[in-house]
């Protein structure tokens, strides 16, 4: 009976981990986009990609870059804005809009890669250690749910 559920623990976690592999691979190709103002019926493609063109300095984005789609998440609130969730149809174009959200820092906006929830709380967790590493002149950075510091993977308090 214990080596039964033991079995079955084993092919829950097994088959937890085979759906959040898949979570990420859907949302690979999305961007989120963080304190766009939001307004009745709007279009959250146009907005996206005016944003990316005037915003982030992307020359002739409205013309050149493709959403498959582009929405806002979770439910209206008047005391909220609710971040726009935006899919890309090439991923070049997502990196390149990624990478330039350096041009974002101090102002109110954010863009941000998409992960499942489960990948989202392993990141929070791991972030205050990628900062002390960082403090202490350490190259550290997250790939995903993975932590690397000096190019080795962190593996917990070594």
């Amino acid at each position: 009976m214990k080596k039964s559920e033991k079995d079955s623990r084993e092919k829950e976690l097994e088959l937890r981990d085979e759906i959040t592999d898949i979570k990420c691979r859907s949302m690979r190709d999305n961007l989120l986009f963080f304190n766009l103002p939001e307004e009745k019926d709007e279009n959250c493609e146009q907005k996206v990609l005016n944003f990316i063109e005037k915003e982030m300095k992307i020359l002739a984005a409205i013309e050149n870059i493709k959403l498959h789609r582009a929405h806002r998440l979770g439910v209206y609130r008047s005391t909220k804005v609710r971040p726009i969730v935006a899919k890309f149809a090439y991923f070049p174009d997502r990196e390149r809009v990624r990478a330039s959200a350096k041009t974002l820092s101090g102002t109110q906006f954010g863009v941000a890669e998409q992960f499942p929830r489960e990948i989202m709380e392993t990141r929070r967790k791991l972030v205050p250690i990628m900062k002390k590493a960082r403090d202490e002149g350490k190259e550290a950075y997250i790939k995903v749910d993975k932590l690397y510091i000096n190019k080795q993977l962190y593996r917990g308090h070594d």
